[in-house]
């Protein structure tokens, strides 16, 4: 009988370890960090308040709600692109990152600000109209400082896991000044804020004096990577020649791997969402029935928890999951704890017991960290490799088309959240607060289903990605012998260097 010889499997390659000198400074990384808190600080402090605020408080229709949401995050969207390209084509004795990041960050602070600067008794109508371009205003001057920003934390470092590890600082900063949004709702009603005649809470009042005191914070927050952050490639572009808006949209659109990224992302922000309001829903209606102080104090931690579980997945386990097991796999990962804590939403949303949802919002946490920071640093190497490609660098389009995808994902998603609160039954002025049985079980159904179904499409469309660590590094030292022959580097002109 003769022989099977079993040729024993070839061993994997050994993962690459990260030079000194691509390694970023904790200086610099807390910069990064600092700006990032802006971003999301602004972005989700406003999230967090709208609802509560305008339609809890002053009764506004939550469809129009709804289409303002989706129109400012439309709008947002359009804009990214374009001062993506603006800030890469963007020259002067500062840099093309650092003077947009000062220009505006003083703008953004009081629009942020004005949000909340309603004249009191105004009609629907009239806060509508105030929301809306005071929004369209403060979205133009967040995308003015997000979006250089962006291009700061992609061209930190040329180095695989360390762009991992930049990232995940900078998204653990995020979430932390996240978890301080949680509590901004509770806060507005303390009885320092109560009004002086009757002794009654007055949450606007107290709304106003919280909001003054997160202006003072983004202000000094935002005007730390002015100060401590560097523009590490600007020597390489400072003469590198105008780029057409257009040219780079056409290279990302017949870029696979690059198309990849940015579906996958776009499906998991539109159906999270379109329920992603709906979190704060649940707990005060189906969890409190109606109550606001208390779903408002209980939210504060479980809001909390939920950011807490994202800044630890961004900062440890994450990045430690992309060293042993690659990029588009750890994003996988990240889908199918999604699909675990949508099926938890199930079991552990369970009225008068609000200590549940933590478990729930922990999976949702720790998926939304691998969302938000592995399809970044997949962007940093697409980058390079576009480099590669075509002699350019565009790190800022690049991360704005990542921001668009997310951002038309978020508006739809808008869009379709208010008006499904109006097909579920959900009525703001009931009596008590109290909503019908049906509506809370079309609610937590709905909260179940849609990002589960969104996880699953992302899960399967990554495997079309293919650019592992091994072609990172190849791409990284083919850069690196075209700079050295080139080092002023023509970057004018495309090029391909063989690997």
């Amino acid at each position: 009988m003769p022989t099977t010889v079993t040729t024993p499997a070839p061993p994997s390659p050994p993962h690459h370890q990260t030079a000194a000198q691509d390694r970023v400074s904790t200086r610099e990384k807390i910069g990064l960090g600092l700006g990032r808190m802006v971003a999301e600080g602004t972005h989700g402090s406003q999230y967090v308040l709208v609802n509560p605020v305008y339609n809890m408080q002053l009764g506004m229709n939550p469809a129009l709600l709804s289409l303002i949401d989706f129109i400012k995050r439309f709008f947002d969207a359009m804009i990214d692109p374009v001062l993506g390209q603006f800030s890469d084509n963007f020259r002067s004795r500062w840099g093309r990152r650092i003077p947009l990041l000062a220009a505006a960050i003083v703008p953004l602070a009081l629009c942020f600000g004005l949000l909340w600067w309603f004249p009191r008794g105004s009609s629907e109508m009239a806060l509508f109209w105030h929301l809306l371009l005071v929004s369209l205003v403060f979205y133009s001057f967040h995308t003015l400082f997000a979006i250089p920003l962006n291009g700061l934390i992609l061209e930190a470092t040329d180095d695989y896991h360390e762009r991992s590890r930049i990232v995940g600082v900078a998204m653990a900063f995020g979430f932390l000044v996240q978890i301080g949004s949680q509590w901004l709702p509770w806060l507005t009603y303390r009885e320092i804020f109560n009004d002086p005649v009757t002794g009654q809470p007055d949450p606007i009042n107290g709304l106003r004096w919280v909001a003054g005191g997160c202006m003072v914070f983004f202000v000094l927050a935002g005007l730390v990577p002015v100060w401590l952050c560097r523009e590490r490639n600007y020597h390489r572009v400072s003469h590198q020649k105008s780029i057409p808006l257009v040219s780079s949209l056409r290279a990302v659109w017949h870029n696979r791997q690059f198309m990849t990224v940015l579906t996958s992302r776009f499906i998991f922000c539109f159906t999270y969402s379109v329920v992603g309001i709906l979190s704060v829903y649940m707990n005060v209606y189906y969890v409190f029935g109606g109550d606001k102080a208390a779903g408002y104090g209980a939210l504060r931690f479980v809001g909390s928890a939920y950011h807490i579980c994202a800044l630890t997945a961004s900062l440890f386990f994450f990045p430690w999951l992309v060293r042993k097991i690659g990029k588009k796999t750890a994003l996988q990962a990240a889908a199918g704890l999604l699909i675990v804590g949508c099926i938890t939403k199930l079991f552990l949303y369970i009225p008068g017991q609000p200590w549940w949802q933590i478990i729930v919002l922990g999976f949702n946490g720790v998926a939304n960290a691998g969302f938000t920071l592995i399809p970044t640093a997949m962007i940093a190497d697409l980058a390079d490799e576009d480099e590669l490609a075509t002699g350019l660098r565009r790190e800022a389009v690049f991360g704005a088309l990542l921001s668009w995808f997310e951002k038309a994902g978020n508006s739809l998603g808008a869009l379709l959240s208010g008006l499904l609160l109006g097909v579920i039954g959900f009525n703001a002025m009931s009596s008590g607060g109290v909503q019908s049985p049906r509506t809370l079980e079309l609610m937590k159904y709905t909260y179940f289903a849609l990002p589960a179904i969104g996880a699953v499409v992302a899960l399967f469309l990554l495997h079309r990605y293919t650019l592992n660590e091994q072609r990172a590094y190849q791409v990284k030292d083919a850069l690196a012998r075209r700079r050295v022959q080139t080092p002023t580097g023509d970057l004018g002109l495309p090029a391909k260097q063989p690997l």
